[in-house]
């Protein structure tokens, strides 16, 4: 994820990393590396705006919900939103959504916190 496909913003005490467009191969290491780099800098808060991602593939699930169990050790947690229907078909297909928070807003997630 270059510059301009990704960023990440606060919310007080949340990191909100926007994601854009697809999540394929190269781009889900990206956003394991971005999410690892959060971890390492003992961010707790976590959420994961997917609004405008068309495609995702199963490293970056596995990114994101490894990285949920790996905060939730620690009271910390990982929450997306913003889902299109195919992906969050993929999402309970697969029981991803069994395990990591699904909202369907950014006011939503955060309200969790």
């Amino acid at each position: 994820m270059s510059d301009e496909s990704s960023r990440i913003r606060e919310s007080g005490d949340v990191k909100i990393i926007d994601v854009s467009n697809y999540l394929g191969s190269y781009a889900a290491a990206e956003l394991r590396e971005m999410l690892a780099d959060l971890v390492n800098q003992d961010v707790q808060k976590i959420i994961v705006n997917l609004s405008q991602v068309e495609h995702i593939n199963s490293a970056a699930i596995g990114a994101l919900i490894g990285t949920a169990k790996q905060l939730r050790l620690t009271d910390g947690d990982v929450k997306i939103y913003g889902l299109a229907e195919n992906i969050r078909r993929t999402f309970d297909l697969i029981g991803a959504s069994d395990i990591i928070e699904i909202h369907d807003s950014e006011d939503s997630a955060l309200s969790t916190f």
